[in-house]
């Protein structure tokens, strides 16, 4: 007989319903840092639920574009970089998002 085993998204989900109740709780700098790992937490499980970002060189993307190298296909350049920026704010922040943005 097979058991539920959670998946780690589904752990830190737990964690951080745990903390959204006691926090109201708290005093002070223990309520703070209650609402900091909350929010932390749910970085985690956005990361953990959706896709990984690709490993990329960023300081070698950078240097590129201060050297010129990349004047020729900058329309692209751009679209990438914008790409890239979306999907991590989408982690961090999703409702600091454009509504064409956010993820559904």
């Amino acid at each position: 007989m097979r058991h539920y085993r959670p998946s780690t998204a589904d752990l830190v989900d737990v964690v951080a319903d745990f903390l959204k109740g006691i926090g109201p709780r708290l005093d002070g700098g223990d309520r703070y840092q209650a609402l900091v790992c909350t929010h932390i937490l749910a970085m985690v499980e956005r990361e953990l639920r959706g896709e990984p970002l690709a490993d990329e060189d960023e300081a070698a993307l950078a240097a590129a574009i201060r050297r010129g190298d990349r004047d020729g296909d900058w329309d692209a350049v751009f679209a990438h970089v914008l790409d890239r920026t979306i999907a991590r704010v989408a982690i961090a922040k999703p409702d600091h998002l454009a509504p064409e943005h956010r993820p559904s």
